[in-house]
């Protein structure tokens, strides 16, 4: 029996200053972003100055089999477009704002092994030795991507998974980010001024962005990942944490656990009068809340979500036809 060769994992801690930051255009491009974290490898092992030869660069992007290299050379001049980096010091002196290019320059030897150096900017590692924190990434992972939006989510949602600040004040074991319409389209390289450009509530033929992206983690990583856009607060709202089977007391309930009983205590106080039992009664209406035995249930739900200012439609997912919110 012929066992497979064992590679360990190519992961690389990439500092959050650049986790946070973006690249601009192209915005269907992913390669880029791609060849941000390969030479970000390199650059954790050798330093700010490292020779690779196209062989090896490509094993690191994923595309060992490539052959147009062009890809690969418009990749590179995209790295060299600024970045912005904000307060640490350089040479004895405070620096507030930053803006640099992340390779300050790159060029390839004319030998036999096709051969590159690459220079990251001495302000911009710098920067990076002083300022804390920063994302684990496994290339492997990353190089599965085949859309920016698919990556720049999964490196966001990597980014903020363990942060405590960033998980629900409802339920800690749910994660939470919020980012506004501005923050995404930079984020993507896209110019949308209509938030259901980037996201839908529901199945389109031609997802949106976030929709596309979504769908490309679950596929490659198996986990699950949410999207609401609240329009009251003007905030795309994304989350994570459970299964989605677990976000709900029954395998009937349409309701969020989380809702199950503020939505009870609103039904009672607007359709219920004259309760002899009130706490029997309010326990009577949770149990065909959780059988989905209300009368009208739906209906009384999507009028709850009203008063608090929620669209019932974008709270909804047809896909497993059950409210989010």
């Amino acid at each position: 029996m012929q066992w497979q060769k064992f590679l360990p994992a190519q992961v690389i801690k990439k500092h959050n200053s650049l986790t946070d930051g973006y690249i601009p255009k192209p915005p269907k491009q992913v390669l880029p972003d791609r060849l941000l974290n390969a030479l970000y490898y390199k650059f954790e092992r050798e330093g700010e100055t490292f020779r690779i030869t196209l062989s090896e660069l490509k094993r690191l992007l994923g595309i060992p089999k490539e052959k147009d290299n062009k890809r690969i050379y418009e990749a590179i001049k995209v790295l060299q477009a600024p970045i912005v980096i904000r307060n640490f010091d350089y040479e004895g002196k405070q620096v507030d704002w930053l803006c640099a290019p992340f390779l300050s320059r790159a060029y390839r030897w004319k030998n036999k092994n096709n051969e590159f150096e690459f220079r990251i900017d001495a302000m911009v590692v710098e920067a990076i030795k002083q300022k804390g924190g920063y994302t684990p990434l496994d290339l492997g992972i990353c190089n599965q991507f085949r859309t920016k939006f698919g990556l720049k989510l999964y490196e966001m949602f990597r980014r903020y998974a363990n942060l405590p600040h960033h998980h629900s004040q409802i339920d800690n074991h749910i994660g939470v980010i919020t980012k506004s319409l501005k923050e995404l389209n930079n984020m993507f390289g896209t110019n949308y001024s209509s938030p259901s450009r980037l996201f839908s509530p529901k199945p389109l033929k031609n997802p949106p962005p976030i929709n596309r992206g979504l769908e490309e983690i679950e596929q490659i990583t198996g986990e699950i990942y949410h999207c609401l856009y609240d329009k009251r607060l003007g905030l795309f709202i994304f989350s994570w944490g459970r299964e989605k089977k677990s976000l709900y007391p029954t395998a009937a309930c349409i309701i969020p656990t989380r809702s199950l009983e503020p939505f009870a205590r609103w039904y009672i106080d607007h359709f219920a009068h004259n309760i002899q039992d009130p706490q029997g009664y309010f326990q009577k209406i949770v149990q065909n809340i959780k059988e989905n035995s209300l009368g009208n249930l739906e209906r009384y739900y999507q009028l709850y979500l009203m008063e608090l200012g929620k669209d019932p439609k974008e709270c909804f997912d047809p896909k497993i036809k059950k409210f989010t919110y």
